[in-house]
């Protein structure tokens, strides 16, 4: 719960941050008119729900600490419409990442995508924004964790100790499905009708099923867990 708070503060921070140095510039042009080509641009905060399930049985087995089944996610994207052909193409990059500490054992995990998907334009309105999409993404993850405290709380004893902690890594390419909802104007001044709310709704496929890796060594066999898995994103941004 504290790291949540934490990363909650960063990302309002941030995303504070960001507005303020780009309400100047929004301030000067004109809102997008209905039908032409627009780019928003979007902060991301939402929630993952990977399948690790076969990956924690193997952990549990070998005495590490089972990994999260939800994370906290952060990431930004620009998202392009063009109204005459209906179409739409949406670029994101998302990451999770948390630290886990029981009885002596830890875990660490981060894993991160970015990808583009082409979505299918049913609604635009200023009032309503509804847009299903499929894209391709890449993947990264990985788990770093320890069964045990060191040997030796020392630098020079902990170097020639007994290894305490491994890391696995798996990166692979993945289908992207979901449904992007917005609406797309706050208000009706200009700078109002620039900004924008939404929410996706999506699940990442598998599309390999790569070896795990440690250190650039393969290593065959393994659990094939979905490390990405079904998601939930708030976007909140603006029309550039």
């Amino acid at each position: 719960m504290h790291t949540l708070t934490l990363s909650l503060r960063r990302f309002s921070r941030h995303l504070a941050f960001s507005l303020l140095c780009c309400s100047p510039a929004l301030a000067q042009t004109s809102a997008p008119e209905p039908g032409q080509k627009t780019v928003y641009l979007h902060s991301v905060l939402g929630v993952s729900a990977p399948g690790l399930s076969a990956l924690n049985t193997e952990l549990t087995k070998a005495g590490f600490l089972a990994l999260p089944e939800q994370y906290l996610v952060r990431g930004a994207g620009f998202t392009t419409l063009f109204p005459r052909i209906r179409l739409a193409t949406l670029f994101n990059f998302s990451s999770y990442s948390t630290t886990r500490t029981e009885q002596g054992r830890s875990s660490w995990t981060r894993a991160s995508t970015a990808g583009t998907s082409l979505g299918l334009i049913v609604r635009n309105r200023e009032q309503f924004q509804l847009i299903p999409y499929a894209g391709l993404v890449f993947s990264w993850f990985g788990a770093r964790l320890s069964d045990v405290a060191p040997a030796s709380n020392t630098f020079a004893g902990y170097l020639v100790g007994p290894t305490n902690q491994i890391h696995v890594a798996r990166n692979q390419f993945m289908g992207n499905l979901g449904l992007h909802v917005a609406r797309p104007s706050l208000g009706s001044s200009p700078l109002a009708r620039k900004l924008f709310v939404g929410a996706r709704v999506g699940y990442f496929v598998p599309l390999t099923q790569p070896d795990w890796q440690t250190n650039g060594v393969s290593l065959s066999g393994g659990p094939r867990p979905n490390t990405q898995g079904a998601y939930l994103h708030l976007l909140l941004g603006s029309a550039l």
